[in-house]
């Protein structure tokens, strides 16, 4: 793994350019990212649990759980940009039980087995972090994310990507690809007999998977 992978080099250009801000996350807009968080707090169960936000940006779904009234235990958000996971400690210190580390979920192989064995968690969350990936790379995270969590009573592993399905399927989506969500779907029923696949929002767009152990 190079030090510096090209899976992050949108975010880093993108703060480079405009700072950490929102933009610099390379979301569609502020609604579409609360709502792929709605349908992720849909899916879990939340309240009393330690969340790992892999990808966290600037802390965006800790703000929402907060402002949905979840009541979770403890949130840690993990992000490979460091500016944004500075920017996103400021924004999150009037939050109780939250904190955010540097860290590359991706080239970390080891990272999500210590997150379970020295941090209790119980519930292992991507949103949006996944897109700068090729398939194969999200399934090699997914996997190693799936093996540690697994190992958790109640555990979970809930994630989003763009879909294949949608309707504008060939319109361009910038460094984000799609994904094939039948053989995301596949590949979590393969390894999880509690299965859900939101795909009945922003029009098909977007798929949200949560697997529950």
């Amino acid at each position: 793994m190079s030090e510096h992978p090209d899976y992050l080099d949108p975010y880093r250009e993108a703060v480079r350019d405009g700072g950490p801000r929102f933009e610099s996350l390379l979301w569609r807009s502020p609604e579409a990212q609360r709502l792929r968080f709605d349908v992720m707090i849909a899916c879990c169960k939340l309240r009393g649990r330690v969340i790992v936000d892999l990808g966290s940006g600037l802390g965006d779904f800790a703000l929402r759980m907060h402002e949905r009234g979840v009541e979770y235990g403890r949130y840690i958000g993990i992000e490979g940009v460091d500016q944004l996971a500075g920017e996103s400690r400021k924004r999150l210190k009037s939050l109780p039980e939250c904190e955010v580390r540097s860290d590359d979920f991706v080239a970390d192989a080891t990272l999500f087995r210590r997150l379970v064995k020295d941090d209790r968690a119980e519930v292992l969350a991507f949103s949006g972090s996944l897109n700068t990936l090729t398939q194969e790379e999200a399934e090699r995270v997914l996997g190693r994310a799936w093996d540690a969590i697994a190992n958790v009573k109640g555990g979970q592993l809930v994630f989003n990507f763009l879909s294949d399905r949608s309707r504008k399927h060939h319109e361009p989506t910038g460094p984000a690809h799609r994904f094939d969500a039948l053989r995301l779907t596949g590949w979590a029923l393969d390894r999880a007999t509690r299965v859900k696949l939101r795909h009945d929002y922003w029009h098909g767009h977007d798929a949200t998977v949560w697997m529950g152990v």
